[in-house]
């Protein structure tokens, strides 16, 4: 019980730090003026936000023994593949017809879509790490080398676009 409390407050604290991020847009803190800046605390926010989710499968594989041990773990980068390019399409057209509005008058939305879409990277890092390595890895470690291979595949997704 004690570990879905701390995913409970995991999950609560991206909830905080979308609100944060929101405000310091509004205050204009990352105006883009210092680019160097606004790249660090661009990287610093994905990290803090695949920190949260490797945490919480963590916690998972606390309070789940089976965690990772279904053989779908063996056809998960296929299937999350699949689901990360029906995501952007189905994104891609809402967007087109109407949805950026609706994102940009309801920016918490926004902040749901980059966690929705960094969760979809987490667990394709958890699907491949496991599927390249699972009988040399323990759990844990699984879970930390997907962290920082989603951070780092975000870092250049980034530094590419």
């Amino acid at each position: 019980m004690r570990y879905t409390i701390y995913q409970a407050i995991v999950l609560a604290g991206l909830v905080l730090l979308a609100f944060v991020t929101e405000q310091l847009e509004v205050v204009g803190l990352s105006d883009g003026s210092g680019i160097f800046l606004y790249i660090i605390g661009l990287l610093a926010y994905i990290a803090i936000v695949v920190s949260c989710f490797s945490l919480i499968f963590y916690w998972q594989t606390k309070k789940s023994e089976t965690f990772l041990i279904h053989p779908i773990w063996e056809k998960m980068p296929v299937i999350i593949s699949i689901v990360f390019f029906l995501s952007a399409v189905v994104l891609i057209f809402l967007m087109e017809f109407g949805g950026y509005g609706l994102v940009s008058e309801y920016r918490g939305l926004m902040y749901l879509l980059i966690y929705y879409f960094i969760f979809l990277l987490n667990i394709m890092g958890i699907a491949m790490v496991y599927k390249t390595s699972r009988s040399e890895l323990t759990k844990k470690q699984i879970i930390e080398r997907s962290g920082i291979l989603t951070v780092g595949v975000l870092a250049v997704i980034w530094f590419i676009i």
